[in-house]
């Protein structure tokens, strides 16, 4: 089962601010790459600021079948008013999946700012039988605070495997950066 999700015009940037109490977050899709997110069809990735202050990357064809995996590097533009600096506090990704008895999921997320070390470096599995949504959550072992003053490239790598029968698929849906922690510079 493919499941259908809206996607959003990758050069767009949006942007949530002072209007929810907190600073001014800009967001960027500057590029996305790999074979989870292939070009040539429909905008493969969308990313933008929802209103709770997260935000949110959209996959438009992440599809992968037993025996195979796919993978897809997301750099955003994250842009905030001069005197702010934040921290990511979790990352939640939200996929469809179909497994048979002994079928599998890996999902290998992977996250930092452009010229940091890692902030989140995870895996999560699931096995069948299971036809449903699966939800994971990670968090950062310690967190890793943008440069004050600066727009900031955020990366973002997710990695799907699916083991056994090709009847087996998992499609990614988002990444959600959950609200950023936010503090003065």
């Amino acid at each position: 089962m493919v499941v259908g999700v809206s996607l959003l015009v990758p050069s767009a940037s949006t942007a949530a601010g002072k209007a929810e109490g907190r600073p001014d977050l800009t967001v960027k899709l500057l590029s996305a790459n790999g074979s989870g997110c292939p070009r040539g069809s429909a905008p493969p990735v969308g990313a933008n600021v929802l209103p709770t202050g997260a935000v949110a990357v959209r996959y438009g064809n992440f599809v992968v079948s037993g025996g195979d995996y796919r993978t897809c590097v997301v750099v955003v533009n994250m842009a905030t008013t001069a005197d702010w600096t934040y921290t990511i506090p979790s990352v939640e990704n939200r996929m469809w999946v179909e497994l048979d008895a002994g079928g599998t999921v890996r999902l290998g997320t992977s996250m930092w700012f452009t010229g940091f070390a890692w902030t989140v470096k995870d895996a999560k599995q699931v096995a069948g039988p299971l036809s449903n949504y699966w939800s994971t959550s990670t968090a950062p072992e310690r967190p890793t605070w943008a440069p004050c003053g600066q727009s900031v490239n955020l990366a973002i790598a997710e990695t799907v495997r699916v083991a056994e029968a090709s009847s087996n698929t998992a499609s990614l849906i988002t990444t959600t950066l959950d609200p950023p922690t936010w503090r003065r510079c």
